[in-house]
């Protein structure tokens, strides 16, 4: 079973160079001393904040609770919170109908994301509406779906079905289309509630220095 960890956050004004310092120099190097494996960040362009985005991931739940129970987990949220303000988090599995049992970093991709929460009664409906037409025709308008996640641990939205492509001209063409809103209007409308919407664009401080490890491993 796939497990995502989500961080949220804004950078203090004013904070902004002492903060990009303490990620590239401290932060992603010592994060994965955790045991928690970083496999994305973002920022958020379109949609509610905070803006900043990070994901990780372990191999299972076992994993994650001694992560964040670690020294070192301890001691970088301690270091990173004078130049952050809104911080929260999530712990999301995967949630059907796409099987991901270990989700991997995906190099200068965009992210179109959907949360919700289920209507009480629906689950059934939903994702059968899911499988047989949101995710295929989603895709039909180059968004590919990812995956999909339920918060266990968090705040709702509690459903976040993750959408990816290569850049923004892609997302914006595929929502700016009638079959699109044709299809998230059947999904509120039957299915769901509190539903929101992300535009989130890669930073690459994850991407590039993972790039770079690979280049380098057999070196």
């Amino acid at each position: 079973m796939a497990i995502l960890f989500a961080q949220y956050w804004d950078v203090v004004e004013n904070k902004e160079k002492e903060y990009q310092e303490f990620i590239l120099s401290k932060y992603i190097p010592t994060y994965e001393k955790t045991g928690l494996r970083l496999v994305g960040a973002y920022y958020v362009v379109v949609g509610a904040g905070p803006r900043i985005v990070g994901v990780s991931t372990t191999e299972d739940l076992l994993a994650f609770q001694k992560a964040i129970g670690s020294d070192e987990y301890a001691d970088l949220l301690e270091e990173i919170f004078p130049l952050i303000r809104n911080y929260s988090s999530k712990l999301y599995v995967s949630y059907g109908p796409i099987k991901v049992d270990r989700y991997e970093v995906q190099l200068g991709v965009w992210k179109f994301n959907q949360l919700f929460n289920i209507l009480p009664g629906m689950e059934k409906g939903y994702r059968e509406f899911l499988e047989a037409e949101f995710i295929p025709k989603m895709e039909q308008l180059g968004i590919r779906v990812t995956n999909i996640w339920k918060a266990v641990i968090g705040s709702g939205p509690f459903i976040l079905v993750e959408g990816t492509s290569r850049a923004i001209e892609e997302i914006a063409k595929a929502i700016d289309t009638d079959e699109y809103r044709m299809l998230t209007r059947t999904l509120k409308s039957k299915y769901v509630m509190d539903y929101q919407s992300k535009i989130l664009a890669p930073t690459r401080r994850v991407e590039i220095p993972y790039f770079i490890k690979g280049l380098t491993a057999g070196l």
